[in-house]
């Protein structure tokens, strides 16, 4: 497929079930030259209207819950698991808690409500119902303190419909431990679901006293301490466990932020949805405050916010008449009552009962089936960018990849290198050289170079793990890293967003040769279809004795100090395969260095050692092998496996490399029909991005390693001496 030139930057703050829905559309008809960033703290974002059956128990986590990073990969766009803590609408930057900063030309804000807990007490002792990610895990805490007998009276503070709603749940759930427990539900308002006719009203009140829910009506709470909750009447109610459900207001750093803002902190904005006075700053979900037509925090009107916002989005990057949104004035509303029974309303009609629940559970299910079934995306043969999405002082350039410039003329621009070097690594860092002094004295440098096209879409992360990978070399000989050049392949893009990109990689690459006391020297840029990046790093000898691969012994314990799978997990990512879950546990891998599992090698009489790569296990623990003379007996059950990766390998998938690594390895050798067929062997072949360091320890040392060392390292098989007449390599299923 021809890639298209990036020129815009259009990022959505939180993963609320607008940006989902805007997610989905965009992906089935994206907006060649446009590059979408979703930026939220949660992986996993809860569909609000299944909180009450997932506290019930009626549905599973994973049902209820929308999958963001799955999401991410099958819309090809860039994932960033952060918070936003400030927003500078003038620079178009917004400020992240854990990594560096995000530009944006345009920006959409998501990110729902978060507790009022500005009484005194209520931040320290309750338990607020958003976000639900927090609340949820506080829920399993209270599932098992009440099935010990440790919770007798549980308070919710609210009386609106997500008040009454989870109480019930509560209470469903918890009469299975049969614990007698008080229940108490706490509202300023006069009565519970306020704007809720009164059929609606006495049903949910029966429910609430079939539950032994009592209810405090006219009731404000004043102050909270541990246990117990202080009531402007003077009441005090005893509770060893209090939610708090009461009305939300805006995050904090949106308050602070340049942007108007209502009393309680919410975007004012207009019917298009963008903020009052910032055209490239939109607002949906619960966080906007619709200031022509003020409507009520509910789910339903995020839902169909994003029809407009995936329009108007559109329209604002090409220049085009934006779309105003009209909320309706009613809506069908249903309550979950605890058990598998709902009440519901539409204008004056109210009806209740089973099947009231199975017509929610099928509306709720067919809106998460959107994002549990994603179909497949077609791919276009090409994509023509619309010129109105590039900047006028650029237009005059050539765009088209496969007519822009190879060789030298191929480089990213001197200003765009001079400007990212001196703003990551300090002024006066760009001081262009023919070559640079590698060591500084006379000590022997070692060297050597890898290259790795970019597996995500998150390039600074990508910068992390490339520099992982290339210093993996380094450490599976001992050597200490001293310092690195840089190739960067960049693919083409319009300067602002080529800078962008090149900033924030570069923010990877330094941080992480920082963080492992690597110096950089330097490098080299240029343009391709695809990014990606080398790097030429070299090591100096500690005092310490090298590893090599030559030094395996009969009787030495084989060593690997990282599960297997990453290649198969990057391969179904691309094929829409894999959770969110599992290629966040690919990622984990892979951001971490081979330094400290180095480090614990050399304290150990260690002579060979080598680090597993492209050419999988197999491939590299043949090359200890036969440098050595030694053949090498495997335990397949001992061989670690990252999570899910057996299941993927099950539904046919494997990396592009896989066929190649095992036809080299079998053409010399053979297995039993029994190991072969396994899903588990075939990893033994996955070639492996930042793998792990295999090495062969002395029988005599292995046997006095402590737990530690377990911790660290999986055992999983010995060395053997070599016969001609068996398989250089045996593999067996031990327990």
């Amino acid at each position: 497929m021809k890639q298209v030139p990036i020129f815009k930057d259009l990022v959505l703050v939180g993963g609320g079930h607008t940006h989902a829905l805007v997610l989905r559309k965009w992906a089935m008809n994206p907006l060649p030259g446009v590059r979408i960033t979703l930026i939220s703290p949660q992986a996993m974002t809860p569909y609000s209207g299944m909180l009450p059956g997932l506290i019930a128990g009626h549905y599973s986590f994973e049902k209820t819950h929308i999958d963001l990073v799955k999401l991410s990969l099958w819309a090809n766009i860039r994932f960033i698991q952060d918070s936003v803590t400030a927003i500078d609408v003038q620079s178009n930057i917004l400020v992240l808690k854990n990594r560096p900063e995000i530009e944006f030309d345009a920006v959409s804000i998501d990110i729902g409500s978060t507790p009022n807990q500005q009484i005194e007490g209520t931040a320290e002792y309750t338990t607020a119902v958003k976000p639900i990610s927090k609340f949820y895990q506080r829920w399993q805490l209270i599932q098992q303190q009440a099935q010990q007998g440790k919770i007798k009276s549980l308070a919710v503070v609210g009386g609106g419909a997500g008040s009454v709603e989870v109480i019930m749940a509560i209470a469903f759930k918890l009469k299975q431990f049969n614990q007698a427990i008080q229940y108490h539900l706490i509202t300023a308002a006069d009565d519970v679901l306020p704007g809720y006719n009164r059929t609606v009203r006495n049903r949910v009140k029966q429910q609430l006293q079939a539950y032994n829910i009592a209810i405090y009506s006219s009731t404000r709470v004043a102050s909270v301490e541990q246990g117990m909750i202080h009531c402007q009447n003077g009441a005090a109610i005893l509770s060893d466990e209090i939610i708090w459900c009461t009305q939300a207001s805006g995050s904090s750093w949106l308050q602070q932020s340049q942007l108007a803002c209502d009393d309680a902190g919410f975007i004012k904005v207009r019917q298009t949805l963008q903020s009052l006075e910032h055209d490239h700053i939109f607002a949906a979900g619960d966080i906007a405050h619709m200031v022509a037509n003020p409507r009520p925090k509910a789910g339903v009107y995020a839902v169909r916010q994003a029809d407009t916002l995936f329009h108007n989005l559109r329209a604002l990057l090409l220049k085009q008449p934006l779309l105003e949104y009209k909320p309706q004035d009613g809506f069908l509303s249903l309550l979950a009552l605890g058990e598998k029974k709902a009440t519901g309303s539409k204008s004056f009609v109210s009806f209740s009962g089973d099947w009231v629940w199975r017509w929610k559970d099928s509306i709720d299910g067919k809106f998460m089936h959107k994002f549990s079934q994603l179909p497949e995306l077609s791919m276009p043969a090409g994509a023509i960018v619309d010129p109105l999405l590039i900047a006028d002082h650029e237009k005059n350039e050539q765009h088209d990849p496969l007519k822009r410039c190879t060789g030298c003329g191929g480089k990213v621009g001197a200003a765009v290198l001079q400007q990212v070097l001196n703003e990551v690594l300090g002024e006066a860092s760009y001081q262009p050289q023919d070559a640079v002094q590698i060591s500084p004295d006379a000590k022997i440098i070692y060297q050597t170079v890898d290259a790795l096209k970019t597996p995500i879409e998150d390039v600074w992360l990508f910068g992390q793990i490339a520099v992982n990978h290339a210093l993996s070399d380094l450490y599976a000989m001992n050597l200490k890293p001293d310092s690195a050049q840089v190739l960067v392949t960049l693919p083409y893009a319009s300067q602002s967003i080529q800078k962008r990109q090149f900033k924030v990689l570069m923010q990877g690459i330094s941080l992480q040769l920082e963080n492992l006391q690597c110096r950089f020297l330097g490098g080299h840029t240029s343009e391709a279809a695809e990014l990606s990046v080398g790097l030429v790093v070299n090591g100096i000898q500690q005092d310490r004795p090298l590893f090599n691969k030559q030094s395996l012994v009969p009787g030495d314990k084989l060593v690997l100090s990282k599960p297997l799978g990453t290649g198969v997990i990057l391969a179904g990512a691309m094929q829409n395969q894999c959770t969110g879950s599992v290629f966040n546990q690919a990622l984990a891998t892979m951001m971490h260095a081979n330094d400290q599992a180095a480090n614990t090698l050399s304290k150990l009489n260690v002579k060979a050692c080598t680090d597993v790569t492209g050419f999988g296990l197999l491939g590299h623990l043949q090359e200890l092998c036969l440098a050595s003379g030694c053949g090498a007996s495997l335990n397949l059950n001992a061989i670690p496996l990252l999570p899910g990766t057996e299941a993927l390998v099950e539904k046919g998938v494997k990396s592009s490399l896989y066929a190649q690594n095992r036809s080299s390895i079998e053409s010399s050798t053979a297995w039993p029909d029994s190991i072969t067929q396994q899903a588990r062997f075939n990893l033994l072949f996955d070639p492996q991005t930042s793998g792990g360091l295999i090495a062969g320890i002395p029988a005599k040392d292995y046997a006095s390693l402590n737990d530690n060392f377990h911790q660290q390292f999986y055992t999983i098989g010995e060395v053997t001496a070599f016969d001609d007449f068996l398989t250089c390599i045996q593999i067996h299923q031990l327990e």
